[in-house]
């Protein structure tokens, strides 16, 4: 979709967003604002090693309510008072192996924390449309290089998995068994493995490499998993996509959106790893460390849904995003200003 439409659609929208502090949720933001959205964040109180440790520098930029969205109450009332026009539920326990360790916080936070949003929104006169982030880890996976569409079957191989499958089944419930309480376009994005710059989470390949960058070395854990690695900025661009068609017919746009390849050009975890290393311009030891916990070995999706119905379509390849990933990266190295080089990708991307 052209820019200026985008722009036309989202001058002086309403946004809430849920996890604005974390990888995907600054990205969301600072885009929104770059559209001419009024953009108010609504995450738990920031961390040291939180995501984008740039936004503890800049936070005059962004308007934001730290709370929890296991808190009803706060969450209720935060949207009352703010009365959006369109909510983006971004906020997740959103790693595999941190829901392994805990899984009880990662079904509350994932299932419980989703099911509060979705209800607040629907008691809000205001809102018009409802963006879930789920994952395309909510597919049932037997190992198998299976091509997931959105009627595939659902299910969880671990605890984070399960989480987002079941965020999947509550969306369909609300959508099946509430359609008349349900005054909004509700959707689910089940996107590939995001990567982009700003990313700083545990156990994710490009955080490791970044976080290694002057030791040298690298430990990959499964080396031979094969993801659809996606670009933060094509997913964000799905993201604001959805709702300007919420707005023009609820029930038909409703319901979920796998966001990933249009093409069958998933990598593997060794063969990202080998581009960005090569790209990065330093040689790294590479080290392979069994893991102890599982995980889904093969993810492909088919993305044609989305791209027929909404016209999306990516833009970046695996080789444009290693470079756009090292842009970012080096000028975090270098210490220079984090928040221009990230608007700078937004507008490159928006206006290419």
């Amino acid at each position: 979709m052209e820019i200026n439409k985008l722009k036309r659609f989202y001058k002086n929208k309403k946004i809430f967003l849920t996890g604005h502090t974390g990888f995907k949720g600054i990205w969301l933001y600072l885009i929104l604002s770059f559209l001419g959205a009024k953009v108010v964040g609504f995450s738990l109180p920031l961390k040291n090693n939180d995501n984008f440790t740039f936004f503890k520098k800049n936070k005059k930029n962004f308007s934001s309510i730290f709370g929890n969205v296991l808190d009803y109450k706060k969450l209720s009332s935060s949207i009352k008072y703010y009365k959006p026009n369109i909510v983006f539920h971004l906020a997740a326990q959103s790693l595999v192996i941190e829901s392994q360790k805990y899984p009880q916080k990662t079904f509350e936070t994932n299932i419980v924390g989703t099911n509060n949003v979705i209800d607040v929104v629907k008691k809000s006169s205001s809102v018009k449309s409802l963006v879930i982030a789920t994952s395309d880890k909510c597919y049932l996976n037997k190992g198998k290089k299976n091509f997931f569409d959105e009627n595939s079957e659902l299910g969880g191989v671990e605890p984070y998995s399960s989480s987002k499958s079941i965020c999947e089944k509550l969306v369909n419930l609300y959508l099946k068994n509430y359609s008349k309480q349900i005054k909004f376009g509700l959707s689910t994005v089940r996107a590939g493995n995001v990567i982009g710059g700003g990313d700083f989470s545990k156990y994710r390949i490009v955080p490791d490499i970044v976080r290694n960058y002057y030791k040298k070395n690298i430990i990959l854990r499964n080396p031979n998993h094969i993801r659809p690695w996606q670009n933060i900025l094509d997913v964000c661009y799905a993201y604001v996509l959805i709702p300007i068609y919420h707005y023009k017919n609820k029930k038909k746009y409703s319901g979920p959106y796998n966001v990933g390849p249009l093409k069958r050009t998933s990598f593997k975890v060794s063969q990202l790893t080998k581009l960005l290393i090569k790209d990065f311009g330093v040689n790294y030891k590479i080290k392979l460390k069994k893991q102890k916990f599982t995980e889904s070995k093969n993810l492909f999706l088919n993305s044609k849904k989305i791209n027929k119905k909404l016209k999306w379509k990516p833009y970046f390849n695996i080789y444009m995003s290693s470079k756009n990933i090292v842009e970012w990266y080096k000028v975090y190295f270098n210490k220079k200003n984090l928040f221009k080089i990230t608007n700078y990708q937004i507008k490159n991307y928006f206006y290419r």
